[in-house]
């Protein structure tokens, strides 16, 4: 099937298929005087009625295990460290390989963990997904089960956690090429794996819909942080008459994958590690800071990158790596944001130990989005890259020197304006305009000093959703809720999830 063809039937899906329904009916009635007219089908209907395969499948849920990707005795394991994770079981799911194509029989594999409620009155089946994209949505689920915060939740709804399609254990696609050029990478992804053309957020609420099915509830119960938030988004917007409860917590909104999306993140990026690097002896109290701000970290930096610091294994320290390093800690609470900090200002003074521990924590790439990651986030961008907003948000606000100002010229901002998904055929295919039209509210939670989603996004989130109410927590770093930070937040949480109850406009909360 073309681009074309696929671009045609995406849309058709999500903008046009009611109205061809109607027509299609109007035409067949129009011989009877007074016939009343059809109901619209609605998305979910559709979706069971064409993909029908995977629908009629019966989960096999059985013990976690090596065929799953995780240890033999996870449950013990779990168990022994205090997580309430008794029941545990793992399952594959057949999905269809594209949801805009009901003529394919080609299915994949999502990975997905099932853990019970521990109390006896049940509610429903909470689902979750976290950030990224690019991240396990199977350990995030275990990993609530450790949060004491998190437990009145999990007495009344059993966790089902899922790995996004292409990533980690659901089809993970393996893309390699010799090119460091991203968008010859995403060109080259797309002609060998199948799946890099529909791993887009919409497909992803799509799996959900199915999982929701195969679980047996009438309403879709979601708990998304980061970039689950824009799968939970995705789902209100398609499938607003299967809205339960859903709470999305530091949040996206729909042109989050934008150019000014990205933008946005790496200026709030440069700021936060901007203001850890000058708080670290009074806020976190550390004995020798590493650095005094932005300029100390930018001549690092520059030091680093003609004489990386070496580990003990060889691997090299280099000013990019270590200014990775300390976006890690951003996403830390004060004191693993300590840790940080004395490891790096220990690795300038030559500590051994310290540029290894350095090494040994970035090795995987840290907090960078992965190619898969970027496969999904071009999927997901809008069709008009808007370079004119970038444009003139960065003349309006200026260019941190962080981020290669503060002179405004080519140079400096080119490569905030590449169109870097252009490698992919399909990039776009996948996005969605925000909405909420069902009577449940969803759960909004941003924080001001987010420096991984902008508290602007969970603004504008709010507005674009409609019928969702927004939480502020005053604080710094990432993910507002479950956290053990803020009791104020968690409560909001609980009280959504266990009786429906939203706080009033306005609500803001501070860290304890």
């Amino acid at each position: 099937m073309s681009t074309l063809q696929r671009g045609l039937r995406n849309r058709n899906a999500q903008t046009g298929r009611f109205a061809a329904l109607a027509a299609a009916a109007a035409l067949l009635l129009s011989g009877c005087a007074g016939a009343a007219e059809p109901a619209e089908q609605t998305e979910s209907a559709w979706q069971e009625q064409n993909f029908a395969g995977v629908y009629e499948q019966e989960v096999g849920w059985q013990e976690c295990g090596p065929g799953f990707g995780v240890v033999d005795g996870l449950e013990e394991l779990l168990l022994g460290q205090g997580m309430r994770a008794e029941g545990i079981r793992c399952a594959w799911i057949d999905a269809p390989l594209d949801w805009s194509n009901p003529e394919s029989t080609e299915t994949i594999r999502l990975r997905a963990v099932h853990i019970p409620a521990t109390g006896a009155k049940r509610l429903g089946t909470l689902l979750s997904n976290p950030g990224g994209p690019g991240a396990s949505g199977v350990d995030f689920a275990i990993g609530l089960t450790a949060g004491k915060s998190f437990a009145p939740v999990q007495e009344q709804y059993d966790l089902l956690g899922f790995d996004p399609r292409g990533i980690a254990g659901s089809s993970p696609i393996d893309c390699q090429s010799d090119t460091e050029i991203l968008e010859l990478q995403l060109s080259l992804c797309a002609a060998e794996e199948p799946l890099a053309q529909s791993m887009g957020t919409a497909q992803v609420a799509r799996d959900m819909e199915l999982m929701r099915h195969l679980v047996g509830d009438p309403k879709m119960h979601y708990a998304g942080f980061s970039y689950g938030t824009t799968i939970g988004a995705s789902y209100a917007t398609l499938f607003p008459e299967k809205v339960g409860r859903i709470m999305l917590d530091s949040a996206w909104p729909s042109d989050w994958s934008s150019p000014l999306g990205s933008y946005l993140q790496h200026e709030a990026i440069a700021n936060a590690t901007n203001e850890l690097l000058l708080s670290c002896a009074t806020d976190y109290a550390v004995a020798v800071c590493p650095l005094g701000g932005e300029d100390a970290l930018l001549r690092v930096q520059e030091q680093l990158d003609s004489q990386p610091l070496v580990a003990t294994d060889g691997a090299e320290v280099s000013g990019d790596m270590l200014n990775g390093y300390l976006t890690t800690a951003l996403y830390m609470l004060p004191q693993g944001r300590h840790d940080v900090l004395d490891v790096t200002g220990r690795a300038l003074s030559g500590d051994q130990e310290a540029i290894d521990k350095i090494a040994e924590a970035m090795a995987g790439g840290g907090m960078r989005v992965q190619l898969s990651g970027m496969v999904v986030r071009c999927l997901s961008s809008p069709h008009d890259p808007n370079l004119v907003g970038v444009y003139d948000y960065i003349n309006k606000h200026g260019l941190p020197e962080a981020l290669g100002g503060p002179e405004i010229n080519d140079d400096t901002i080119r490569d905030y304006v590449r169109l870097k998904c252009e490698g992919l055929p399909d990039s776009g295919e996948d996005y969605l305009d925000f909405s909420n039209k069902s009577e449940e509210p969803v759960l909004i939670f941003g924080i001001t000093g987010d420096h991984a989603t902008p508290y602007a996004g969970a603004q504008q989130l709010a507005d674009e959703l409609g019928n969702a109410t927004l939480v502020t927590l005053e604080g710094r770093g990432h993910i507002a809720t479950f956290q053990e930070r803020s009791k104020c937040a968690d409560d909001i949480a609980v009280a959504y999830f266990l009786k429906g109850e939203v706080p009033k406009v306005g609500t803001v909360c501070t860290d304890d």
